[in-house]
């Protein structure tokens, strides 16, 4: 078969032209055809490229905002939890006091009496305690009022045990313990709760019972209490305050 220079090339040409697959590689003979190929193939790669950098954006504005909030809400959450409760708490109407007897360090009497003519920091606890009695009992003398530990473990701590005790705090402390009956008197009073554990060994246990320090007016009532932790110079500013301002305090003033 003889092919004609003029036709049967014209022919073939037609046939021929367009995309040629040559060993993977796709070829073109027609300029136009390639270009409109590209241009396809490029505004799907551009579609795809804005839809990932919308997600991407969304993501990203997501994150801050969510970051923004959380910032936020720590951000209440730490000036809410640095707004500490005042240390000394004063009751509106003030309780008084019912007869109790107990035994001072001095082996003498420590009753109702022995709380009047003068403001009272009492704190119950005992001399074995590891850790709350004598933290609260160094805070509370850098307060210098007058303080009274009260020893809830009578079994094992005797008066002049606890003298020794107080003393090495501050010699101005008073110490004082009794009856396990007479201690449940006062404590109901006040509202502070103690239990003896069961031994872990031969006279080795533990004493459950209040942190707080009980504040008592110089006419033997219930005037407040100061929950730990314990600041001394909040305390003290604090309780200055109650003082100036206490008109027990001023008629007493008056009739010195």
């Amino acid at each position: 078969m003889v092919l004609h220079a003029s036709d049967d090339w014209g022919m073939f040409a037609s046939h021929c032209s367009g995309i040629i697959d040559v060993g993977g590689v796709r070829l073109s003979d027609s300029p136009q055809q390639e270009r409109g190929a590209t241009s396809g193939v490029s505004t799907i790669a551009r579609e795809k490229f804005m839809v990932a950098a919308l997600i991407s954006a969304a993501a990203i504005g997501f994150a801050l905002a969510g970051s923004g909030y959380w910032t936020l809400w720590q951000s209440r959450n730490n000036a809410a939890d640095n707004v500490l409760a005042p240390a000394l708490v004063t009751f509106p109407e003030r309780r008084p006091l019912a007869e109790f007897i107990l035994v001072d360090d001095e082996k003498g009497v420590f009753d109702l009496g022995s709380l009047t003519s003068r403001w009272s920091f009492i704190f119950f606890g005992f001399m074995y305690c590891p850790d709350i009695c004598p933290t609260t009992l160094y805070d509370l003398s850098l307060v210098k009022k007058e303080f009274v530990f009260i020893s809830v473990d009578p079994a094992r701590d005797k008066a002049a045990q606890i003298q020794r005790y107080v003393k090495y705090f501050d010699p101005d402390f008073v110490g004082a313990t009794g009856s396990v009956g007479q201690l449940i008197n006062l404590t109901r009073q006040l509202g502070a709760p103690f239990r003896a554990e069961p031994e872990t060994a031969d006279n080795v246990y533990e004493v459950t019972h209040s942190s707080a320090v009980y504040l008592v007016d110089p006419l033997g009532q219930y005037t407040g209490i100061i929950s730990p932790p314990f600041v001394a110079a909040d305390v003290a500013a604090q309780f200055s305050t109650l003082y100036n301002a206490d008109p027990v305090q001023a008629a007493l003033a008056q009739n010195r």
